[in-house]
């Protein structure tokens, strides 16, 4: 199967990693982790980018993945639940 090239400039995939959905380039984060860290600390799109220290377009364009990505970003987090809770016994609520 053929694989689109990336069109992001601050998104990046890591095949070599269990998860689908991208990365933000140059940390360890996924766009999942950026959108749960903005709902946790209830955050404007400029106040996450200032508190990550990343560019605005990098939070802009992490929040358009997930809106047009939801269901492989969301299918990454229930996996991330399973392994807790299958192989380390971590049991989220």
């Amino acid at each position: 199967m053929c694989q689109q090239p990336n069109t992001y400039k601050y998104l990046e995939a890591r095949p070599n990693n269990w998860r689908r959905q991208l990365w933000i380039k140059g940390r360890n984060m996924t766009v999942w982790h950026l959108i749960a860290a903005m709902r946790t600390e209830r955050e404007t799109l400029e106040g996450t980018a200032k508190n990550f220290g990343l560019p605005l377009e990098a939070v802009l364009e992490a929040t358009h993945y997930y809106v047009l990505h939801k269901d492989i970003v969301e299918a990454d987090t229930e996996e991330e639940k399973r392994i807790l809770t299958e192989e380390f016994g971590y049991h989220l609520d």
